[in-house]
């Protein structure tokens, strides 16, 4: 690592713990480590980076703005020339960019232009995306606009999880940060402009995880997969409980019913839900509101022929905000085969 020159390394999610470690294991630790801290923990993907700065003997801050006073000053009296984002909900400003010799650099899970925004790993699965990439670009004024240093492409298999390609965007981001930072550090690092179509993928929250049982199974099947841990999850109602499907599959035996109506799907009591096609969507795991995760087939609640609540137009109305690009009209039609307000027969 050149001599003299000093970085830091700022996340606040498990999806950069990979890249803290390969840079440790090398030999090549940051100067610093940002995260956030504790309070912020509700947020999808956190980690407490204080254990793992202190299993790997590092110096460490916690802070809600990585623009405020106390980050500055961290920046300053560490003599940071160079600034390393590896999952940060919050743009880095210029002020901060300015006073760092080397400029920062952050790391974004999809091939820029295409996917700058929020979420983009749901977004990649929502969007059935058969390849994406991990980006390595400078930090502009702009949100994720800047050039480009290095970027490492990969498949998307078409039963994807939110959950295995959190792992292996983590290992990516490790793979892209140690073969790149000498070059950074020793400000040789590219600088391509981006070119081609720029697309922004929408924020999401966790209403819009609601499911529509009336339509087809495939999309039901991916929202499950899109919403995995570290993320909310995919959910429906069912008697006025919300449960919350964390993950499961498509039969590809069990007889379907009306929209929303559980089924049988296997021995003992294995039990799926109809979707709007007529294909039944089997849970291997799911949550009762606030509950710990458990096997569907302990919950005596599910019995087949039970239904799962119709949802409101006021609750579609929520997933309709950020529809998923491509997708025509699938998500704007009425449920028309879903008897309303029918939830248990």
């Amino acid at each position: 690592m050149p001599e003299g020159r000093r970085f830091c390394y700022v996340s606040g999610l498990r999806l950069g713990v990979p890249a803290l470690e390969e840079l440790c294991a090398q030999g090549r630790p940051p100067d610093l480590v940002v995260s956030y801290p504790a309070e912020l923990a509700h947020r999808c993907g956190y980690v407490d980076y204080e254990s793992v700065t202190r299993r790997l003997n590092l110096p460490h801050l916690r802070v809600a703005d990585i623009n405020g006073d106390e980050a500055r000053d961290a920046l300053a009296s560490h003599h940071i020339d160079l600034m390393v984002v590896a999952g940060w909900s919050q743009l880095v400003q210029e002020e901060v960019l300015a006073s760092l010799p080397l400029g920062a650099v952050g790391m974004h899970p999809s091939p820029l232009p295409v996917g700058r925004g929020r979420a983009p790993i749901p977004w990649t699965i929502l969007r059935d995306m058969r390849a994406s990439a991990v980006t390595l670009f400078h930090l502009a004024r702009e949100v994720e606009a800047g050039d480009i240093v290095d970027r490492i492409r990969f498949e998307v298999a078409a039963d994807a999880t939110a959950t295995g390609l959190y792992e292996r965007v983590g290992r990516l981001q490790a793979e892209l940060i140690v073969r790149n930072l000498d070059a950074l550090l020793e400000g040789r690092a590219p600088r391509r402009p981006q070119t081609g179509h720029v697309s922004v993928w929408p924020r999401r929250r966790p209403s819009d995880g609601h499911l529509d049982l009336a339509a087809a199974g495939r999309d039901v099947d991916r929202m499950v997969r899109a919403l995995a841990a570290p993320y909310p999850g995919a959910f429906a109602m069912f008697g006025g409980a919300l449960i919350t499907f964390h993950s499961g599959s498509l039969s590809t035996e069990a007889v379907g019913g009306d929209p929303g109506q559980i089924v049988s799907a296997g021995p003992g009591r294995m039990w799926g839900v109809t979707c709007g096609d007529g294909v039944v969507f089997v849970p291997d795991s799911v949550s009762v509101d606030e509950g710990v995760m458990a096997d569907p087939t302990s919950l005596a609640m599910f019995r087949p022929g039970r239904y799962f609540d119709a949802p409101s137009e006021h609750m579609l109305a929520a997933t309709r905000r950020t529809p998923v690009p491509g997708n025509g009209d699938a998500e704007h039609r009425r449920p028309a085969a879903w008897l309303p307000g029918v939830v248990d027969r």
